[in-house]
């Protein structure tokens, strides 16, 4: 318990600099006295911790104190090669096979328990070149130049300051500041078709909270069922989730809240006469006039 709450008060302090002892003592429930025992045995480790005194005392580490690789366990070194190892796809320079050969030398160790890739099984990504501009515009906050297509169809071109790269539903985006609406926006990758490193430079705004946008859900969405055949529940499962699928009645029944535009349709589709749209009925009478439209294209072809 003691090398919990001590590896705790040290990364208390590095993460938010200084901190009080009325903040550790309530953050541990801990006395004072405990307190600064604890404070003693970070020093005696050689972590050099600073003190305030008065009222609002408190302490501190210097901003320029490097956690030795040794304080990892092993756990959390696998865990870091995990993330490392699914962003591979994501950045096409050699940086994060540069990190995992330098882990590998410290840890002595590349086992793989979990492997995440974000690439397509068909290989090829064209986002590559797209993906090493916005790279190299977040390390070095740069503003850049896109043309961006919204799920409408509609193009835009607009200045952006790109934060960070979020997944989401296996969907690759981009957070930042958009200055064409003046807020925090997140794009889809796949949609956005150039990018081009301007001359400007941004700083980061304190309010960005990227776990916050990808929390919110979509405006649109809509209850969504679906019966289905038993050759498409493994699809439909993957999709909308394995407990969104029950049985009643002797039939197949999926049902769900997902965003009702043409994605949806198109996600429907592809699965073919396996999938019938219950309800709402406009999402129903959207993908028969789209199911039509398609069997137009192919009139005469058989």
């Amino acid at each position: 318990m003691k090398a919990v709450q001590l590896y705790g008060i040290m990364m208390m302090l590095i993460s938010n600099g200084f901190v009080t002892r009325a903040d550790i003592m309530r953050r541990f429930g801990i006395g004072e006295r405990t307190v600064r025992r604890y404070i003693e045995d970070l020093r005696a480790a050689d972590v050099p911790v600073r003190a305030e005194m008065g009222l609002r005392g408190g302490y501190y580490i210097p901003e320029d104190y490097k956690i030795s690789v040794a304080m990892f366990t092993d756990e959390e070194m696998a865990r870091i090669r995990t993330c490392l190892t699914a962003l591979s796809g994501t950045f096409k320079d050699d940086v994060n096979e540069m990190v995992l050969d330098k882990l590998a030398a410290v840890t002595g160790s590349t086992t793989k328990d979990l492997v995440v890739d974000f690439d397509s099984w068909h290989g090829g990504d064209a986002m590559s070149a797209r993906m090493d501009a916005i790279a190299a515009a977040m390390r070095n906050s740069v503003t850049v130049e896109m043309e961006y297509t919204d799920r409408n169809g509609s193009e835009t071109r607009r200045l952006f300051d790109p934060y960070c790269i979020a997944v989401k539903d296996g969907v690759r985006y981009v957070y930042g500041w958009c200055r064409l609406h003046g807020g925090f926006r997140t794009f889809r990758l796949a949609r956005i078709k150039s990018v081009a490193l301007t001359e400007r430079t941004f700083a980061r705004r304190a309010d960005a909270d990227v776990t916050a946008a990808l929390s919110v859900k979509r405006e649109g969405s809509v209850p969504l069922v679906l019966e289905l055949e038993e050759s498409a529940r493994a699809g439909v499962e993957e999709w909308l989730g394995a407990s969104a699928v029950t049985r009643e009645g002797g039939r197949l029944v999926a049902r769900a809240s997902v965003y009702g535009g043409v994605e949806t349709i198109r996600r429907i589709l592809s699965f073919g006469s396996a999938v019938r749209v219950v309800s709402p009925t406009e999402t129903a009478e959207k993908t028969a006039e789209e199911a039509a439209r398609i069997a137009g294209k192919y009139s005469g072809a058989v």
